[in-house]
Parts: structure tokens; C-alpha cells; sequence
């Protein structure tokens, strides 16, 4: 097999049919019927940038979704992405580009953006990004809305038992996370989750045809995460050296104002809303970004 291949992710080749996909549009609209036959797929290639394709879109009926599905850390930078995705979207579904330019209104279809989120930044079960909060300056004209739904694997979590197939995917990533904890090398954890699944009927099928596919695709993602945990300990560490200085050298208000900025570039705050709420400046909540190898 190419190792093109490997660039999708194990959610989205897991997902990427009609009759799963359904299923779980289903579980993300309980207020309506979703039938396998009423959706096209029409992914995107190439769009996004990140190092595996966790992407999938679709046609149900006058709607257009798009679904990211993600492992780290949660970006406020989403909406902008999605934003870029919807438009590639919108210009293939026009057969005659001159029509936008005539008088009769062009119908689209309405576009629905979801991120599925599995990790520890995010407790409650769901969460909305706006592109707004992105603009320097507040009253902009253009929206878009991205639904960040939390899959992390939780017994009495609402998503997962509406949604047997994201049950179970959820909990084959949590199986993976488990066997880490305990020490387990990164393929033997992968292969034990696998083992695992298969004999307790969870992703049955799909595991044993693709057995080895998911072993790579789910070594490449994991080691792609650990790459970024290792240097998000590397800062902590850094900031902590330069706030134990600060402290040696008498300047608690320095500590606690470093850790309290710490903790906002953690969380992607925009510079303006962190600068605003430290009473500081853009241009230096950008320097001490830059320092601590967090810009953005």
C-alpha cells in the first residue's frame, strides 16, 4: 500500500461511508431522520494542512457538513480553517461561476461545522468557536459557528451513547491512552488495543481488514502528539526557570504575571485579549509568546 495512504487518519477512513456516517449526523441531529441514501460525500483533498487527513464532508440533502475530528490541543484557530474549507465547498457546488452575477439568487446548501475532540483540554461535553473572536476589532460582518463536540471516551457521555460506532472508536482511543499510562511501547500499546477491540466486538470488522493500516496510521498520529507534548514540557519548564529567577530575585508580581500569561497562550487566547487583560501591551504578550516558543 502507498504510504499516501497513511496520511488519512483512522477516524476518518472509519467513517468515510454513507451508512457510518449517518449514524453519527444521526447521534449530532437527533431532531431529524438521517438515511445513508440522502448523503453524498464529498471530502476535500489537500485543504488542510495537518500531517494526517481528519477531515470529512458531506451532502444531506440542502445541508453541507463538515467534520474535523482532533487529538491535542484545542485551537481557536478552527473557525478560520473552517472558514477556508467551507469556501473551497461552496465554489465546487457552482457548476456556472458567471451565475453569481446574475439576477436570480443562487440557492446554496447551509453549511454545519463540527470538530470531535478527544483529550484532556475540554471537560464539558460541547463548546462553540466563533470566527469573531479572531477580528482585531469587534461589529465585523462575516460569522461562522464551529460546534467542538467532546468524544473523549466517557461511559454516560450523551455523543457516545447515541452513536454506537463513535462509542466505540472513543474507546479504542482510550484503550491506545490506557496502555501508554502503563508504560506499554507505543506499537504494543497500539496492538494490544486492536487485540483488544477485536475479541470484545468493538470496531470488529473494520479492525481486522485494516489491522495493519491502523497501526500505522495511529503510530504516526501518536507520535506526532508526543512530539508536542515533549516541547509543551519543555516550555513549562522554561517559564518555570525564569519564574524561580523572578522569585530569587524578589519580583512575585513578575512571577505571577509570567505563569498567568503562561497559562492564556496555553489556551490560544487571542494577544489583544490577553494584552487587555494583564494591562499590557500586544507587542509584548507576542515577545514573551515568541520567548517560550508559544507564538501563534
Amino acid at each position: 500500500m502507498a504510504n499516501r495512504r497513511y496520511k488519512d487518519s483512522v477516524f476518518r477512513m472509519y467513517f468515510n461511508n454513507r451508512e457510518e456516517l449517518a449514524r453519527l449526523y444521526q447521534a449530532l441531529r437527533p431532531d431529524a431522520t438521517i438515511r445513508p441514501e440522502d448523503i453524498t460525500i464529498n471530502t476535500l483533498e489537500d485543504v488542510l494542512l495537518d500531517q494526517q487527513k481528519n477531515d470529512l464532508s458531506f451532502l444531506w440533502k440542502d445541508q453541507s457538513i463538515v467534520l474535523t475530528e482532533h487529538q491535542s490541543t484545542i485551537s481557536p484557530n478552527v473557525p478560520v480553517r473552517m472558514l477556508i474549507y467551507g469556501c473551497r465547498l461552496l465554489m465546487g457546488t457552482l457548476a456556472d461561476k458567471k451565475a453569481l452575477y446574475r439576477r436570480k439568487l443562487v440557492p446554496l446548501p447551509a453549511m454545519h461545522f463540527y470538530e470531535l475532540y478527544i483529550g484532556s483540554d475540554m471537560t464539558e461535553d460541547e463548546r462553540t468557536l466563533r470566527l469573531s473572536a479572531a477580528y482585531k476589532e469587534g461589529g465585523a460582518d462575516l460569522e461562522l459557528v464551529c460546534h467542538v463536540i467532546n468524544i473523549t471516551y466517557q461511559e454516560n457521555r450523551p455523543i457516545l451513547q447515541a452513536c454506537q460506532p463513535l462509542r466505540e472508536y472513543s474507546l479504542f482511543v482510550h484503550r491506545i491512552e490506557v496502555n501508554r499510562r502503563r508504560g506499554m511501547p507505543l506499537d504494543e500499546a497500539i496492538r494490544e488495543a486492536i487485540d483488544y477491540c477485536v475479541q470484545h466486538q468493538i470496531m470488529q470488522s473494520f479492525l481486522e481488514q485494516c489491522r495493519e493500516e491502523v497501526l500505522q496510521m495511529m503510530s504516526l498520529q501518536w507520535n506526532a502528539d508526543e512530539a508536542r507534548r515533549v516541547q509543551e514540557e519543555e516550555r513549562r519548564e522554561d517559564i518555570q526557570e525564569v519564574a524561580t529567577k523572578s522569585k530569587a530575585e524578589g519580583k512575585t508580581e513578575e512571577r505571577t504575571f509570567m505563569f498567568r500569561v503562561w497559562d492564556m497562550l496555553q489556551e490560544k487566547r487571542p494577544y489583544q485579549d490577553i494584552a487587555r487583560e494583564m494591562k499590557t501591551t500586544v507587542e509584548e504578550v507576542r515577545q514573551i509568546a515568541e520567548h517560550f516558543g508559544m507564538a501563534y
